[in-house]
């Protein structure tokens, strides 16, 4: 393609999936910012936890419960995500400290971890044929690959042990 058009420049096979992987970076991060101003250092630690107990639950459903459909999985997932949305203000009192000059960078990299988790949440149970449809098996290998998946859901709480530390002066 761009050989043709340059003589020296080798060939460069672009992803098939290049909009989906674009968009997908995209949504990724406006979400991660997003998430960080409006959900603020106190509820993004609650989504957090929403996120860990949604996604254990939906784990243990036994499948004879669950209808054959290929999204119920990521339905039962968003219905309970957002049911423990709505009522963990009455569940978690947690916070982030807002004490120091460091405090919108703690905020960006927990959202971002959050956001992480979020989507390596969703993706674990939306259909792989489907997702792939959209993405490239590399970007959703970032999400649901088993290395991947586990840093989703265990960098919150290793950056939370960090961060959460009230500040020395």
């Amino acid at each position: 393609m761009f050989q043709s058009l340059f003589g020296f420049l080798p060939d460069i096979k672009l992803a098939e999936n290049l909009t989906g992987d674009l968009s997908l970076i995209l949504l990724f991060v406006g979400l991660s910012i997003g998430f960080g101003f409006v959900f603020g250092r106190t509820k993004l630690l609650s989504v957090m936890i929403d996120v860990y107990v949604a996604r254990a639950l939906v784990s243990v459903i036994p499948t004879d419960w669950i209808a054959d459909a290929a999204y119920a999985n990521v339905i039962i997932f968003s219905l309970v995500f957002i049911f423990l949305l709505l009522i963990d203000q009455r569940l978690f009192d947690i916070h982030l400290s807002n004490r120091g000059s460091d405090f919108f960078w703690r905020l960006g990299v927990m959202s971002l971890l959050v956001t992480g988790m979020v989507l390596s949440s969703f993706l674990f149970f939306f259909p792989q044929e489907v997702a792939l449809d959209y993405l490239s098996h590399t970007v959703y290998g970032y999400f649901t690959n088993p290395f991947p998946s586990v840093f989703w859901m265990l960098g919150p709480l290793f950056v939370l042990f960090f961060i959460n530390k009230r500040l020395m002066r």
